[in-house]
C-alpha cells in the first residue's frame, strides 16, 4: 500500500515537467516529404504524440509563430534527434535541388486555394469563416429579407430568381441567413448570443425596392422571410496551435448540424470567447463527465470512517487509502502518506452529495482547436477524438 501512495506522489510531482516535454511518436520517421493535402497538424502528428506542439519542435519564437513561412508539397521535413530535445528543419524542394532553410518572421498574402500547407483542413471550416454565425439579439431585424418569387413555388434554390426588400445601395452580394436558436450558458443560463443558419448566397440583378436577386448557391432550402446580409470577402485562414496563457474552463454547448455527439473535423461551439481570453489557434482538451457509481454499504461505511478520522485535523490525516480514483485533478499525496482529505479528494467520494454515490474522474476524450472567436462564444474544430465528443463535455487547458 505504501508503495502505491509513493508512486502516486512521484507521478503527481513530475506531471508538470512531463507535460512540457516534447514526446516523439514511437515510429517517428527521420525524414518526411510533404504531399498535397497535408496539414501542419498531420505532419507534426507523424513526429509528435501531441501534434499541436509543432511550433515547439520547430523552435519558433512568438514572432515566428505569428507569421510562419509556408511549407509546400515537395518540401522535406527532417527530424534532428541530436540535441536535448528533438527539432524539425525544412529542406525546400525544387528543380535545382533542395536547400535547407530556417524559418523566420514574415508576412505572406496567400489565397485560400493556394497549394501551401495550412495548419488545419481549411475546407472543413471555410463555411464557418466566410459567413456570420453568432449575432446579438435583434441584429437581423432591419436586414433585407426575401419576399418571394413570381414562379409558383415557395422553396427557392440555386439558380432561382426572387424579389427581396431593398438593401444598402451598392451592395450586390449577399449571404442568405435564417435566425436560429439562442446559445445559453448551461451553468448560468446567460444568453451568450443567437446562432444564425447559413442557407446560401445571392446577388442583386436589379437594385430597387423591391430588388431582384438570384440565388447563386444554396446549402439548404431558402424561404420567404429569410434574411440577406452583405457577404464578407475577407477570410482569414491561418491558425497556429498553442495553449491558452490563462486558465480556460468551459463546455460544448452546440454542434454543427445539431448533433448530440461529434467526431473528428466537426465543428462545436464553446461557451467561452474573447472576454474569457480565447483566441484563434488555442488548443483545448475535451473531457467527458465521470459517471456516478453506487457504493456498497460496507464501502460507504469505510468512506464515512475516513471522513470521521480526518475531521478536526488541520492538515488532514495520516492514513492508507487505496482508491486513487477519488483524488481531485490537483490533489496531492506525499511520500509519507499525509493527505489533506477535504482539499485533495472529490466531495462525492467522501459521501457529501448523496447517500452512497461516488463520482468517477472525468475522462479526456479529445482535442479541439479554436478558429473563430466571438465575445462570449467560440467555434472550434475537433482535431482528435477517442470516441464521440458530446454536448456539455468540458473543455480546458491541455495537460
Amino acid at each position: 500500500m505504501r508503495q502505491l501512495v509513493v508512486s502516486l506522489a512521484l507521478l503527481l510531482a513530475s506531471a508538470p515537467v512531463l507535460a512540457d516535454t516534447l514526446k516523439l511518436q514511437d515510429n517517428a520517421p527521420d525524414k518526411y516529404v510533404v504531399v498535397k493535402g497535408d496539414t501542419l497538424w498531420d505532419i507534426s502528428g507523424r513526429f509528435l504524440k501531441d501534434p499541436w506542439r509543432w511550433p515547439q519542435i520547430w523552435k519558433m519564437n512568438r514572432e515566428e509563430i505569428k507569421n510562419p513561412h509556408w511549407i509546400y508539397p515537395g518540401d522535406m521535413i527532417v527530424l534532428d534527434r541530436s540535441g536535448k530535445e528533438p527539432r524539425l528543419s525544412l529542406v525546400k524542394g525544387g528543380k535545382d535541388g533542395m536547400e535547407t532553410v530556417k524559418l523566420s518572421p514574415g508576412v505572406r498574402a496567400t489565397e485560400i486555394r493556394n497549394e501551401a500547407v495550412p495548419s488545419i483542413p481549411i475546407r472543413v471550416i471555410h463555411p464557418f469563416l466566410s459567413q456570420p454565425r453568432v449575432v446579438a439579439k435583434g441584429a437581423l431585424d432591419d436586414a433585407p429579407f426575401i419576399l418571394g418569387s413570381n414562379v409558383e413555388r415557395v422553396v427557392l434554390g440555386s439558380g432561382d430568381d426572387a424579389f427581396a426588400t431593398g438593401g444598402k445601395p451598392g451592395v450586390t452580394r449577399w449571404n442568405v441567413l435564417r435566425p436560429g436558436k439562442a446559445l445559453k450558458d448551461p451553468e448560468t443560463g446567460e444568453v451568450l448570443g443567437y446562432e444564425v443558419e447559413y442557407l446560401g448566397d445571392a446577388r442583386t440583378l436589379v437594385e430597387g425596392a423591391p430588388q431582384k436577386i438570384r440565388i447563386t448557391q444554396s446549402v439548404r432550402e431558402i424561404l420567404p422571410k429569410d434574411k440577406l446580409v452583405e457577404a464578407d470577402n475577407s477570410t482569414p485562414f491561418e491558425y497556429v496551435p498553442h495553449a491558452p496563457e490563462s486558465k480556460i474552463r468551459g463546455r460544448i454547448i452546440s454542434a454543427y448540424g445539431g448533433l448530440s455527439d461529434s467526431g473528428r473535423y466537426q465543428t462545436v461551439v464553446i461557451n467561452r470567447g474573447s472576454r474569457d481570453g480565447l483566441e484563434p489557434g488555442h488548443v483545448l482538451a475535451v473531457y467527458r463527465e465521470g459517471l456516478a457509481v453506487t457504493l456498497t454499504r460496507d464501502e460507504k461505511d469505510r468512506m464515512a470512517w475516513v471522513k470521521e478520522k480526518s475531521a478536526g485535523i488541520p492538515d488532514g490525516g495520516a492514513w492508507l487509502y487505496s482508491d486513487v480514483r477519488c483524488l481531485k485533478e490537483d490533489g496531492k499525496a506525499t511520500y509519507d502518506q499525509i493527505v489533506d482529505v477535504r482539499n485533495s479528494f472529490r466531495s462525492t467520494c467522501l459521501g457529501n452529495n448523496s447517500d452512497r454515490a461516488v463520482k468517477l474522474p472525468d475522462t479526456r476524450s479529445g482535442l479541439v482547436m479554436v478558429y473563430r472567436v466571438y465575445d462570449r462564444v467560440s467555434y472550434a474544430l475537433i482535431m482528435q477524438s477517442e470516441g464521440p465528443v458530446y454536448l456539455l463535455d468540458t473543455v480546458k487547458n491541455p495537460d
